[in-house]
């Protein structure tokens, strides 16, 4: 019980019920798309944490729910590119912790925003590759997914935008975008423990987010199976060009003030 209290310690019912409300919407739109979650996590908590204590949080989240879908993951992922993403993220995702609390992280989200956003543009035109990169091209895809997965939590607009910007069935890249956030989850937690941001705090307020998380992303799964599959990736190019602005709009207004 100490350890519940410790957790929530200063946040008032208000503010928790903002958090309870993003984070749902954030998972069904996980659930739906693949992607998304931790877009709106990661701005949404730092209004009331500090964001160096609410990576952990998302990291571990992102864990929890990816597991829920490890079925659907085994079976539709693109496994050959996935490994190659994952070399690559694991040397990015510890430079980025490194650098989380020396560079201003309103910084990085800008970037982040402005990246997401103008690359959801091109996609939405058409744009699409021909083929798959090389190996050396793809571990640098993973490089930088994993360098934004550490110094914001965000497990990786590269990632998601390589996947929707290939020839892939939308459910083999929606399928390989959950793989991958698995994997940088763990590897996240695991670098966080090291540099000793991963505490006692961190796992228990991702326990009590879960219920809510596990449902929105349920609900939205179920939706995502009921989809046309092009709708269903124009929706999720949508949800980019949303979370996008939104980061943004998060960090001028914070710039403002």
């Amino acid at each position: 019980m100490d350890l519940i209290v410790s957790a929530v310690e200063g946040l008032s019912p208000s503010v928790l019920a903002f958090c309870l409300v993003a984070m749902f919407i954030a998972a069904f739109i996980r659930g739906f798309t693949g992607f998304g979650s931790s877009l709106m996590w990661v701005p949404s908590l730092s209004l009331v944490l500090p964001p160096v204590a609410v990576v952990p949080i998302t990291f571990l989240l992102e864990i929890l729910i990816s597991l829920q879908l490890a079925p659907t993951i085994r079976k539709e992922a693109d496994w050959p590119s996935l490994w190659r993403i994952w070399a690559g993220a694991l040397v990015g995702v510890p430079i980025g912790l490194a650098l989380i609390a020396s560079v201003p992280a309103d910084l990085t989200r800008a970037g982040v925003a402005l990246t997401v956003i103008v690359a959801a543009i091109i996609l939405w035109r058409g744009t699409r590759l021909s083929g798959t990169f090389s190996t050396p091209a793809t571990a640098g895809v993973g490089a930088a997914a994993g360098f934004l997965t550490g110094a914001v939590g965000i497990p990786g607009p590269p990632v998601f935008l390589y996947y929707l910007s290939t020839p892939l069935d939308i459910r083999v890249a929606r399928a390989s975008i959950m793989a991958y956030i698995l994997g940088a989850g763990i590897l996240g937690c695991v670098f966080a423990a090291i540099r000793g941001m991963l505490d006692a705090d961190a796992v228990v307020r991702a326990l009590l987010l879960f219920p809510i998380v596990l449902a929105g992303t349920y609900l939205g799964s179920n939706a995502f199976g009921k989809a046309d599959p092009e709708r269903a990736r124009r929706w999720a190019l949508v949800v980019l060009l949303v979370m996008g602005a939104t980061l943004l709009f998060r960090v001028l207004y914070t710039a403002l003030q």
